[in-house]
């Protein structure tokens, strides 16, 4: 199991490489989050990975609706969005061809609602008292501080 789950991390890294483009955002889309206030006028909220068997990642949304990994340099996706409708959290990815297989199990990943793969998202349920999200079979914990540029 544990070589099937490094399999489909090491194909995600593969897809990711290319890096990032802006792409755009969800339709009724805000850019701020429910919970915290925001970090800075810059950080909008942040989701931190702690180092175990790999180095700490951080995801750092920013105001502007930019998303950013810090920690592994291949996942370096485009951009966030939040729907405080809905609560819903929609990160959107540069083409990433192995999205939808990396997380067909939607059970495995926190607060993981769909995967939107026509349009290269994950859509997740974030409301004020979300602690944490799963992505790429890893846990990211909310509003932890990113340690240095994150």
């Amino acid at each position: 199991m544990q070589s099937k789950i490094m399999n489909l991390v090491g194909a995600s890294a593969l897809a990711l490489l290319t890096g990032c483009a802006d792409l755009p955002g969800g339709q009724n889309a805000s850019l701020s989050m429910p919970g915290a206030a925001p970090l800075s006028t810059t950080v909008a909220a942040t989701w931190y990975n702690p180092p175990a068997e790999f180095p700490g990642i951080c995801i750092t949304q920013f105001a502007d609706g930019r998303l950013r990994f810090g920690g592994f340099a291949f996942l370096n996706p485009g951009r966030w969005s939040y729907d405080a409708a809905t609560a819903e959290l929609r990160l959107q990815f540069k083409p990433w061809p192995q999205l939808a297989k990396a997380h067909a199990n939607l059970a495995l990943h926190q607060q993981l609602l769909r995967v939107d793969a026509d349009s290269n998202a994950l859509v997740y349920r974030v409301k004020a008292e979300t602690k944490s999200i799963g992505l790429g079979g890893f846990i990211f914990y909310r509003d932890i501080p990113c340690p240095g540029k994150g």
